[in-house]
């Protein structure tokens, strides 16, 4: 529905002349700032909060890391794999972000708009891949510190075998995954659909 009422919108448009162009160009950009797109399009505001999660958990981190650094820690490995996986969430968002160019997503043209708008979902969906990576380290430090508290043996035990830490982690970060590829990533990916259905009839209308 929110795709009808899009391409109604640019087709009602009429055709101007170059010294209208202006007019045509304040109702794009009060359309802009109306924000016609639905939140299952609007990634902005959830793009803009996990990047602002990450940055504290990476300021976090770096601490953490270079406490591990001096220390010499059972946690060294662990927290410098998680400082590289935050650096590249962080980079990966933020480039997200940029591309989208919510403030002029809407003055593009409507196949155009499509496109981009099919990217971004690609790329939002790809985004929940690094998500399970984090949450897999972050449950694995609620399992040690679990650990901590109902078994001193264990905690020593397994702080001290890397080889079951890193078993754990996988086996958390795959277990988030497939919990997000049945809850989450389907509905996305049906709006990813939608969109390219919708593109590709508008174009093989254009085509005859």
């Amino acid at each position: 529905m929110e795709l009808k009422k899009l391409l109604q919108q640019w087709n009602s448009f009429p055709e101007v002349s170059m010294e209208e162009r202006p007019i045509l160009s304040s109702d794009l950009e009060k359309i802009v700032v109306k924000n016609p797109l639905s939140d299952a399009f609007y990634l902005r505001k959830k793009l803009v909060l996990r990047i602002a999660v990450m940055s504290v958990l990476w300021l976090i981190n770096i601490w953490q890391f270079r406490h591990e650094w001096q220390t010499q820690g059972n946690e060294l490995y662990p927290q410098g794999a998680l400082f590289i996986l935050l650096a590249y969430c962080l980079y990966f968002h933020i480039r997200l972000l940029l591309f989208a160019d919510y403030p002029t997503l809407l003055a593009l043209p409507l196949i155009n708009f499509l496109n981009k708008l099919e990217t971004i979902l690609d790329k939002y969906i790809v985004s929940f891949k690094l998500v399970s990576a984090l949450s897999g380290f972050y449950l694995l430090f609620v399992v040690e510190r679990l650990l901590a508290r109902i078994s001193t043996g264990a905690y020593e035990s397994l702080m001290q075998n890397d080889w079951y830490k890193w078993l754990i982690l996988i086996f958390l970060s795959v277990s988030i995954d497939i919990l997000l590829l049945h809850t989450i990533i389907p509905r996305l990916k049906k709006l990813m659909t939608t969109v390219r259905k919708y593109r590709d009839g508008i174009n093989s209308r254009t085509a005859k």
